[in-house]
């Protein structure tokens, strides 16, 4: 018995301890203690890295914050950029894990200018797992909050779109809201191609937009007007190079801008464009076989039609053919040919060229002209010299297109168009109506009775036509408020371009005689812009009496008692 309590007491108590043994059993566990502790913290990490993650989603999702694709960006046909994005970084906070309020109360409020310590109070004690506090964190910002360490309070990245030309194609490009949603412009039109991060390239050149801008903001201020509008359209492709509404606005401010700013006086605008629908109204006389250019109208006696009576601005005492007409700017001459088209011709005619109807253009700010629902004698012949129809800018370029260049009415696009592009094209005139439209507007600027002498751009073979009409109010006419338009086509020998200038309101000058018409206030536009852009857009001076030139145009014409000639010096 003896023996065996010996042996129990040397199993628990040896009596002679083996001291390397001893050294290896403790390394052993001291080893095993530490996987054991290092375990045990890694397991603690990880699950609070998830559970930050956690938080960090639910805040995010709250809110309708995730992971988007980029923005796509707004270039012009050069690929200049027009609107883009810039990254910022965001504040906000989880109410939830604020574990001092008062301390993070102070040290914030004095940070945040747009907060104060009572605005923080109601937002962190929200009933919420997230409110904002800065939607731009400026870095040295970001940097001061991040360094104080506040549990609670979060940084995430996020982008502002960003306008870097400023006022340039403002009304084209439009704005986006706080979520980054398009709504105005290509921003909206186009949204779902931007939101989906692909890049928009817009058909319209910020060199010649910037000129058009300019010349037009010039006419405007000499003439104390209260707007004006401009359109540069390629005839052979329907892109707008350049579309100008005045007053413009920088979108980067574009919550600070009026609704009259706002407004597209060029693509949702409606105007009586007056004298510059004798173009079309003579393309469809011709195309109809409604007139020849040598027939003649009586126009020495003013024109009765219902409870109206037509009168000419410069009454003539004979009878005028065709291109007298256009270029003595007749009313009562276009009224009698109108009558020859009849009014259901004429009607079908506007239809053609797209005056009826809204344009599909890639902006939402458009409209749909404004005409009769029923076309009588009246709106027959008022619609003739521009009256009694309302259309935009944008919808005149395109119609004196296709009656001035090609024949063919094309859908305008502000959007960069390729080789591939199939736009819709409607033959409307032949090319030899267009032929002589061209070669009558030329005489219109080159011709010294004609009224757009002051667009005359040497060597660039500018035609065009004159419209003054009065601003219509209250159903009636403003006979102290004008529209001044002029519509030029360039170069008529080889049409590329139609300019499109509108002025809004001009008030006679000084300098002008007192008159506020088109031939004074939108005809010099268009020969300074001309002049400028012509060289860009690759169409240099010539001889306009040689004879390839003359061979491309119509000569048989008689203004008054002498043969025209295309060129006046």
């Amino acid at each position: 018995m003896t023996m065996l309590l010996n042996k129990i007491k040397n199993l628990i108590l040896p009596t002679h301890p083996d001291p390397a043994q001893s050294l290896r059993v403790a390394e052993a566990r001291l080893v095993i203690g530490l996987f054991l502790a290092l375990a045990v913290f890694v397991s603690i990490g990880v699950r609070v890295v998830e559970l930050a993650d956690d938080g960090a989603s639910a805040r995010l999702a709250s809110k309708g914050i995730t992971e988007k694709t980029k923005r796509g960006r707004i270039l012009d046909r050069e690929g200049r950029l027009l609107a883009g994005n810039l990254p910022i970084t965001l504040l906000h906070a989880d109410p939830s894990e604020i574990m001092n309020l008062n301390d993070t109360i102070a040290k914030l409020a004095p940070l945040l200018k747009h907060h104060d310590k009572e605005s923080l109070q109601k937002l962190l004690t929200k009933k919420t797992r997230y409110v904002e506090l800065n939607s731009q964190l400026p870095p040295k910002l970001h940097s001061k909050i991040l360094h104080l360490g506040i549990p609670g309070v979060y940084f995430s990245n996020g982008a502002v779109r960003i306008y870097p030309r400023d006022n340039a194609a403002a009304h084209i490009l439009g704005h986006v809201d706080v979520d980054n949603n398009g709504i105005a412009g290509i921003e909206k039109s186009m949204n779902a191609t931007l939101t989906s991060g692909v890049d928009v390239t817009l058909s319209v050149d910020l060199g010649l937009q910037a000129v058009v801008r300019h010349e037009i903001q010039k006419q405007i201020s000499s003439f104390e007007a209260i707007g004006g509008a401009g359109v540069l359209l390629d005839i052979k492709s329907g892109e707008i190079l350049a579309m100008v509404s005045l007053p413009d606005f920088n979108p980067n401010k574009f919550s600070l801008v009026n609704d009259d700013v706002r407004f597209n006086r060029a693509a949702k605008g409606l105007y009586e464009m007056g004298s510059t629908f004798k173009v079309l109204n003579t393309a469809i006389a011709l195309e109809t076989g409604a007139a020849t250019t040598s027939q003649r109208f009586e126009v020495s006696k003013p024109l009765r039609v219902s409870r109206f009576t037509i009168t000419d601005y410069h009454p003539r005492k004979k009878p005028l053919n065709v291109p007298e007409i256009l270029v003595y700017s007749s009313n009562i001459g276009s009224a009698l040919m109108a009558e020859s088209i009849g009014a259901q011709t004429q009607r079908a005619y506007m239809e053609k060229l797209g005056l009826l109807s809204r344009l599909e253009l890639e902006i939402p700010e458009t409209s749909r002209p404004l005409s009769p629902k029923r076309w009588h004698r009246t709106t027959t012949v008022t619609v003739s010299y521009g009256h009694g129809i309302s259309v935009s800018p944008a919808h005149l370029a395109s119609a004196i297109a296709a009656a001035s260049g090609t024949g063919q009415w094309i859908q305008p696009t502000l959007l960069k168009r390729h080789i591939s592009d199939t736009p819709l094209r409607l033959r409307v005139f032949s090319s030899e109506t267009a032929r002589a439209v061209r070669s009558m507007m030329r005489l219109v600027v080159s011709h010294d009775d004609g009224t757009g002498n002051f667009a005359e751009a040497r060597g660039y073979m500018v035609g065009g036509k004159t419209g003054t009409s009065e601003k219509i109010q209250a159903g009636s006419y403003n006979k102290k408020a004008n529209i001044a338009t002029f519509v030029a086509t360039f170069p008529v020998h080889d049409p590329r371009y139609v300019l499109v200038v509108l002025v809004d309101e001009p008030k006679g000058q000084k300098h002008s005689y007192g008159y506020a018409t088109a031939g004074w206030v939108a005809a010099p536009a268009i020969r300074r812009i001309i002049q400028q852009i012509a060289p860009i857009l690759g169409v240099f001076p010539v001889d306009e009496t040689s004879p390839s030139i003359r061979q491309s145009l119509l000569l048989d014409f008689t203004i008054g008692d002498k043969e025209a000639t295309l060129v006046s010096y």
